[in-house]
């Protein structure tokens, strides 16, 4: 009988772990930081490019900040998900800065050694989805 308690128990105590991860350990995901050195290029001021609206934007280790133009005020900030390092083309010190925003996942890749603009992309990888106004340059505000 005290062997039945005891197993009874383990099942129970097992069975509590297991929920507790399913609602506590998957759905905490951490952001992703960015490296030193692209941190140095990306700290300061950004703007999109769009002629008419558009927005400021400044870059913490962390997330991508979205200032209201007239306001200042933060409209949105999101979650740095990825930066990975560009091998491949022209220009190999390129980043692809991937974080999640109000339509989904986004990314910007800075084009030059200085990364004194970002392309800016819909989706998380590939070059489809490229918008113009919604590509930054450093300065301006």
């Amino acid at each position: 009988m005290q062997k039945s308690k005891r197993v009874i128990r383990l099942l129970l105590i097992m069975m509590l772990a297991v929920f507790l991860f399913n609602v506590h350990g998957t759905t905490n995901v951490q952001a992703a930081k960015l490296p030193k050195k692209l941190y140095k290029l990306v700290k300061g001021k950004w703007y999109t490019q769009a002629s008419s609206g558009g927005y400021n934007i400044k870059f913490t280790k962390t997330r991508v900040k979205y200032y209201d133009r007239q306001t200042n005020k933060v409209v949105y900030s999101g979650k740095i998900k990825k930066v990975k390092k560009i091998k491949s083309g022209y220009y190999k010190g390129r980043y692809r800065i991937v974080f999640k925003n109000a339509n989904g996942t986004s990314s910007f890749i800075n084009e030059d050694k200085k990364a004194t603009s970002f392309n800016y992309f819909d989706g998380a990888s590939g070059y489809n989805g490229y918008s113009g106004s919604a590509s930054i340059a450093q300065g301006k505000w």
